[in-house]
Parts: structure tokens; C-alpha cells; sequence
């Protein structure tokens, strides 16, 4: 179903020009937002359409589960500043559980925007690392369920426009302090499965080199 217009996105971009794009939990509420690096690629283009601009701020919209919300003018100063915005990628810099942002912009500096939400929501940020499957684990599917239902992620550095994020997996969990259920299929086929994993941590998980042991409590 084209839900552009339902999900409140099509009202807040339609006059803009995204060029790097990213779905994350920046406030670890259990669902996912969306950050957008934004900037014409004409720099011409308010002469022919003075409604547009060459330099745009980025966009953070909120996932409310219902739709999203425009929050840029809640978000910082860096969100009121007009960029030429190109590269977006994302990765917790500081490994204290909220994801920041790295943007790079067209004739101009990079900028780093640390993530500081105050929100007291729980997370885990899994770093695999494959044996039987390639070292990165790029590629493995993975699934986290907690008492508020399950969530999904796949294991990629690609993200957007010339970009490349953070490999670990990120979950948001809410006010979940609990992850019933993580569950992990390998590249090469193998399924792990480990329970009752703790929240607010960073877990390094290896592959099993012998699927018979790839049950883990």
C-alpha cells in the first residue's frame, strides 16, 4: 500500500530534495525514524522555482507508530541550519546506547551530530561477528522479540547516498528491560537462537561453527 501521504512524509518532503537517507531509533522507543541530509543539486534553483532552496536543514521525523511527525525544530540548531547535504550515515560513536549521525555536504565540512535524546529508554546494540559466514556477518537476518512484540534487522553497512553505517545492529526496546528472544539466521544457514538477553548492553555474538550448538541460553 503507497502510504506516503497516510504517514504524514509526503506533506514534509514534498517540497524539499533528500539525497541521504536513514531509517533509526534515535529515541530507542522501539520504533524506527527517519533522518534526512537534504540540498538541491541545482544551485541555480531558486532563479527558476523560489520556492525551493539549494541549501536545506535536515529532517528528523518521529515515528509515532501511527505515522511520522516533522521534530527538526525540536531536535537542535544543527536541524535549523541550511546545508548542502549529501552522505548520511549512522553508528553509535560513543557506544552509550543512542545513535548519532555523520553528514557530509557538497563543497563543504563534514558535520557530526551526537545523539543526546534524554529519553530513559532501553536498547541493545549486537555486533556479530561470522565463523562458517563471512567475518562481518553481512548478510545475517536478525530478530529480537520482547514482551511489547518483535522487531527485525538485517546486518549491512549500506545505508545511503555514498555512505556506509555502523555493521552492529541497534534496537531500540522501549521501556523494556528484557529481550525474550534473540534469534539469528547466519549467512551460511545456521540458526542461533539466545534467550532472556539483558537490555542496555553491547553483545558480541560469534557464530557457531557447529550448528548443533547454536542454541544459546
Amino acid at each position: 500500500m503507497y502510504a506516503t501521504s497516510s504517514s504524514g512524509l509526503g506533506q514534509m518532503t514534498v517540497s524539499h530534495s533528500g539525497w541521504g537517507v536513514r531509517l533509526f531509533d534515535y529515541d530507542n522507543d522501539g520504533w524506527k525514524d527517519l533522518l534526512i541530509a537534504q540540498g538541491h543539486d541545482l544551485d541555480t534553483i531558486e532563479k527558476t522555482y523560489p520556492n525551493l532552496r539549494y541549501r536545506e536543514p535536515m529532517l528528523l521525523a518521529r515515528n509515532t507508530g501511527k505515522g511520522f511527525t516533522d521534530i527538526s525544530a525540536q531536535a537542535g540548531s544543527a536541524f535549523q541550519q541550511p546545508w548542502v547535504g549529501r552522505g548520511l550515515a549512522v553508528g553509535d560513536l560513543d557506544n552509550d546506547g543512542r545513535l548519532d549521525a555523520v553528514i557530509t555536504t557538497n563543497d563543504g565540512p563534514m558535520h557530526i551530530l551526537h545523539n543526546e535524546s534524554a529519553d530513559q529508554n532501553h536498547w541493545l546494540l549486537l555486533k556479530l561477528v561470522g565463523h562458517r559466514s563471512n567475518r562481518d556477518a553481512i548478510g545475517a537476518e536478525v530478530s529480537v522479540t520482547t514482551a511489547s512484540g518483535s522487531q527485525y534487522a538485517t546486518v549491512s553497512t549500506a545505508s545511503s547516498y555514498l555512505s556506509a553505517s555502523d555493521k552492529r545492529v541497534h534496537f531500540g526496546l522501549g521501556k523494556e528491560k528484557l529481550a525474550q528472544k534473540v534469534e539469528i539466521r547466519w549467512p551460511s544457514g545456521i540458526k542461533q537462537t539466545l534467550k532472556d538477553v539483558a537490555a542496555d548492553q553491547i553483545l558480541e555474538i560469534n557464530e557457531p561453527t557447529n550448528p548443533l550448538a547454536a542454541d544459546t541460553k
